[in-house]
């Protein structure tokens, strides 16, 4: 059984506090939500968050983390310019140590280094076709895609069953 890399309720902590201090109440009550869903479960391993917007990137990282799951970003996001490294620089360190920034993006064909287990994805419906193809090709199968409604900053409603085993 693989056993998650940090403290979940010190991360979970982390992020709540400094999401306030950034002024995002939705996603600082999300982060006090997630405290009574810790698992006690196997996480998948690397998920890889792919979002239209910040909050939607937030609102998967979180949950990703929740889960015991290591989080990969793309250096930049689908459709809007989310700054992810500049983002990631901003966020508490043990926040940021478990993000991995990859170069990959959906428009290369290419795979992420590393691989991930499962994806996050907020967007809409041809990128996401476009996108599931792309990970067709991928070399170990099956990759979870885990697909988040578009208006996720709303309700952050992320299915948390599917970033276990």
């Amino acid at each position: 059984m693989t056993e998650p890399q940090f403290d979940i309720d010190d991360m979970l902590e982390q992020f709540h506090t400094w999401l306030e201090a950034q002024s995002k109440d939705s996603l600082a009550d999300y982060a006090e939500r997630l405290t009574d869903q810790v698992p006690e479960s196997t996480p998948l391993g690397m998920v890889l968050c792919l979002a239209n917007n910040q909050d939607s990137l937030l609102a998967q990282t979180l949950a990703a983390l929740t889960e015991g799951n290591g989080v990969l970003w793309p250096r930049a996001q689908p459709d809007d310019p989310v700054q992810t490294q500049a983002l990631r620089v901003g966020l508490p360190l043990p926040i940021k140590a478990q993000i991995t920034l990859t170069d990959w993006n959906p428009s290369l064909d290419t795979e992420p280094d590393p691989l991930p287990q499962a994806v996050l994805y907020t967007g809409d419906a041809d990128a996401l076709a476009h996108l599931r193809q792309k990970i067709s090709q991928w070399p170990h199968q099956p990759v979870t895609i885990i697909s988040c409604p578009e208006d996720i900053e709303d309700d952050f409603d992320i299915p948390l069953a599917q970033l276990q085993r």
